[in-house]
């Protein structure tokens, strides 16, 4: 059995390159035991082992600021140390590391690229396939634009508008739905192979952002219509389909169609009294654990 101070040891130093990248240090004294703190100024990460589960949670406050009620969870994922073993914390870590880079690297916020600037190099598919990294949303992108080159140029503008790839925005505004729309419509039997066999090993190989983004903001585009979700199942794996259909039911009940407008007008920011259930854990009927559940 795996103790939980060894846990968040293993996967403090799989985060290390990232928290130093986006310049969040070790807070000292630490508390002790199961939790770990890093800041930078006026805000302070924490890095949490308890339960069944790791945490990374965020507080826009600096540490001495910081009250529990105000840390956010940023990601969350089940570890059960009974049988925990080191690559269970090392891929934790590395999807932790995805979020601190995707979200606090030091970066003037919404710079863009230079022009004509070179797409940062996508993790391997070799890499992927022997097990040794995870599909991340650069990654995804690459394959899918690979798969469908007229998106190519899509893709490439989306990195030099904002500096970094944001798959959401890519896939909601820059035709990446619009054309996963247009396969399905056609059914034509090779394109939707091609489609969800590319989908299918994302999913199944990618960190959680990326398999929320495949099951949330591409499938959930389908807005519960049995006829294409039951054309789609067809050819989904037997990992994805059900998380897929469950997603596509709750968006289209009045739960979650308000959810959804919730999140595309927010409200103005208060701060928070306690700790709520995310959107997605909504979705699954879960108690907020992190990324898509086992069905």
């Amino acid at each position: 059995m795996m103790n939980a101070k060894t846990a968040l040891d293993l996967i403090l130093k799989g985060m290390e390159p990232a928290l130093q990248e986006a310049e969040f240090t070790p807070v000292k004294p630490q508390p002790e035991g199961n939790a770990a703190l890093f800041a930078r100024e006026g805000e302070t990460l924490r890095i949490k082992v308890e339960d069944d589960r790791a945490a990374l949670q965020h507080c826009p406050r600096d540490p001495d600021m910081a009250p529990e009620g105000d840390f956010k969870q940023l990601a969350v994922s089940l570890l059960e140390l009974d049988g925990a073993a080191e690559g269970d914390c090392r891929y934790i870590a590395g999807d932790f590391a995805d979020v601190v880079q995707s979200k606090f690297r030091k970066r003037k916020k919404g710079a863009a690229a230079a022009p004509g600037a070179k797409l940062p190099k996508s993790i391997s598919k070799t890499a992927i396939k022997n097990g040794e990294a995870y599909y991340d949303a650069l990654s995804f992108g690459n394959s899918f634009t690979a798969m469908f080159p007229d998106l190519r140029a899509a893709y490439k503008a989306n990195y030099e508008q904002y500096g970094e790839f944001l798959a959401e925005e890519f896939f909601l505004r820059g035709g990446g739905n619009d054309l996963v729309m247009r396969v399905v419509r056609e059914n034509n039997q090779t394109q939707m192979k091609r489609l969800f066999g590319l989908l299918n090993e994302v999913y199944e190989n990618g960190v959680n952002d990326v398999q929320s983004l495949i099951c949330v903001t591409i499938l959930g585009a389908l807005e519960g219509d049995e006829v294409l979700l039951a054309r789609c199942a067809d050819h989904m794996s037997a990992d994805l389909a059900p998380v897929a259909i469950r997603v596509n039911r709750y968006l289209a009940s009045g739960a979650g169609k308000r959810a959804k407008q919730k999140l595309e007008n927010p409200p103005l920011y208060k701060p928070k009294k306690e700790k709520k259930q995310g959107l997605l854990s909504q979705m699954m009927g879960g108690g907020g654990q992190g990324g898509m559940p086992g069905m």
